[in-house]
């Protein structure tokens, strides 16, 4: 099964990094969570040389300040139900239950199975690790349930910048309907990380911020990227904007203080560098955002997958109905691996998909590489999903008997014409990362 959570969802091993980096640096949670969980030092990165040294410096230097920016604004909102989304492998849970706080992670099925193990081992089975798609808002409202009645903090840490337009709309909105039902507040690091990690980045290593972005690019996040989509934000006043028009309110705060946090990867940098960093840090800010009273969002995405078969000869055609996101998906990648051999095509009806997460485009692209060029097809791809193929980027993947889906193609179908009037094949992926 956890190939299966790899497969559809691998930006989970980021989260693998984040534990290990803490315990590097001596957090004795984590080096605790670490050996009950099993792994190795930076999982995914394994070029030895000066460089990654260093970067491994600067990942750490970055991890330890964020894991604990946010320990410290969980402690400041001072709501006792904390809703980490999405957790990871973070040992936040025992510092935040040795403080008196009630605690519910969520996550991705693969997490949340090896996280429920450490509860039994280190927690006493009693931090609560539930399955969590943020786009989905059944599954954001059934792990808040866990949670006693009053305010609800809800900390976001290292999920942003994964998020594309949709998958950001639909979080917000989740995450928005919860605080108008409950109160409380969201906090997070996440929509400054970039000016952080690159004012360390340039502290650290002395102005060489772009080489070393660069660096992250080639060798870290290409493990885990998806296609390439445009940012959903142009500049923070537009992340404001957008927050607003939830029904949020958004406190800036500016990271102050960084001298007195204990931070054992800042007592490793020259003094010189702490002043560096510490004088960056004072123009970035992290974020807190409260019910504004105006009318909340409805909660975004409910239900599951329903995946319907019919074989003729050969030839399969798999009917999707309902939404695929991260919980979900993997359920069509375990249809397909019970496939016959004998099946040569495979169609995808998706006539009644209501919604896909880049998990479910993910699985999509795999059964077309093991199917091959030419014998794995979509069709009925309606005015939703379409939108999703083009705000993604997997537009670009696909062709039509009449040539490359274009732009224009993709417009008219999100236009509203319902469907593209014929069958849509996957073109050449020599370009994508799986």
């Amino acid at each position: 099964m956890n190939e299966l959570y790899e497969l559809t969802n691998p930006v989970f091993n980021t989260a693998k990094m984040t534990l290990t980096l803490l315990s590097a640096v001596g957090n004795e949670d984590s080096v605790a969570f670490e050996k009950a969980l099993g792994f190795e030092q930076m999982p995914h990165v394994d070029v030895k040389s000066g460089e990654y040294e260093l970067l491994k410096r600067i990942g750490a230097i970055t991890i330890e300040l964020r894991y604990a920016l946010a320990n410290r604004l969980i402690e400041q909102a001072g709501n006792k139900n904390v809703l980490d989304l999405a957790c990871g492998y973070t040992p936040k849970a025992k510092y935040l239950m040795d403080r008196g706080y009630n605690y519910v992670g969520g996550d991705l099925p693969a997490v949340v199975e090896d996280m429920a193990r450490v509860s039994k081992e280190l927690l006493d089975g009693k931090a609560i690790f539930q399955a969590v798609d943020v786009t989905n808002g059944t599954s954001v409202a059934a792990a808040a349930a866990h949670l006693p009645e009053g305010p609800v903090t809800i900390d976001c840490e290292g999920l942003v910048a994964y998020l594309d337009k949709n998958e950001m709309t639909a979080m917000v909105r989740n995450f928005a309907a919860l605080l108008a039902a409950r109160g409380g507040c969201w906090v997070t690091t996440d929509f400054e990380s970039d000016h952080y990690f690159l004012a360390i980045i340039q502290a650290v290593t002395g102005g060489q911020g772009e080489k070393f972005l660069k660096l992250v690019d080639s060798q870290v996040n290409k493990k885990t990227a998806d296609a390439d989509h445009a940012p959903v934000f142009a500049n923070d006043e537009e992340k404001v904007t957008f927050l607003e028009s939830m029904g949020l309110s958004v406190e800036r705060r500016p990271i102050t203080g960084v001298a007195n946090m204990g931070l054992r990867t800042l007592q490793a940098c020259t003094p010189e560098q702490r002043e560096a960093i510490a004088a960056a840090l004072g123009k970035i800010n992290v974020w807190i955002m409260t019910p504004s009273g105006a009318k909340a969002a409805q909660p975004a995405g409910a239900g599951g997958l329903a995946i319907d078969q019919d074989l003729n000869g050969d030839a399969l055609i798999i009917r999707l109905a309902g939404r695929m996101d991260s919980i979900s998906a993997p359920a069509l990648l375990n249809a397909f691996w019970d496939i016959p051999t004998a099946v040569k095509d495979i169609t995808l009806d998706l006539k009644n998909l209501e919604y896909t997460s880049s998990a479910g485009l993910r699985v999509m692209l795999i059964m077309y590489k093991q199917m091959g060029e030419g014998h794995f097809r979509l069709t009925n791809v309606n005015a939703t999903v379409a939108a999703i193929l083009k705000d993604t980027g997997f537009s670009q993947f696909f062709v039509s008997a009449d040539g490359a889906l274009s732009d224009d193609d993709v417009e008219a179908v999100a236009g509203g014409s319902g469907d593209t009037g014929g069958q849509i094949i996957f073109g050449t992926l020599s370009d994508w990362r799986p």
